[in-house]
């Protein structure tokens, strides 16, 4: 195969995901928000251990809104098809804007969800929820 052949496989192939009924893209996005949910859930190992070391304060909230909203990812979206690809939209959105203003204020507060792991962090979740979110079509 040449390589130009290949490179035209390698471009029908990324879209036919991108703008085809989206088999694969609908698999992706559960893929995302299955992963994301049961990643957000495990935050309550380090939630449990920053309150018994450090007790309550403003890290033990944004555990806390990792975890629940990780909870609640778990239990509506795990089999609810139509929840995918908005939720990998939106967590996409969210989570880009969170590590957007952590680079642009580092450490803001002192909190740690500003941090540099942190909004590394974020800027993974966000982008590949909105990479993840844009590809197939949008049923409603």
């Amino acid at each position: 195969m040449s390589l130009f052949a290949l490179r035209k496989s390698q471009q029908a192939h990324f879209y036919a995901i991108k703008m085809g009924n989206g088999r694969m893209a609908q698999q992706l996005q559960k893929l995302y928000t299955r992963t994301i949910g049961i990643f957000f859930v495990m935050v309550v190992v380090t939630l449990i251990a920053d309150y018994s070391k450090f007790g309550h304060g403003p890290e033990t909230w944004h555990k806390i809104f990792h975890v629940l909203l990780g909870s609640a990812v778990l239990y509506y979206g795990w089999n609810t098809q139509g929840f995918w690809k908005p939720f990998s939209l939106a967590n996409g959105a969210f989570f880009t804007y969170v590590a957007l203003f952590g680079f642009t204020f580092p450490d803001f507060g002192g909190l740690d969800a500003f941090n540099k792991l942190d909004t590394f962090l974020h800027s993974v979740v966000g982008v590949s929820g909105l990479i993840v979110g844009s590809l197939g079509r949008f049923n409603l």
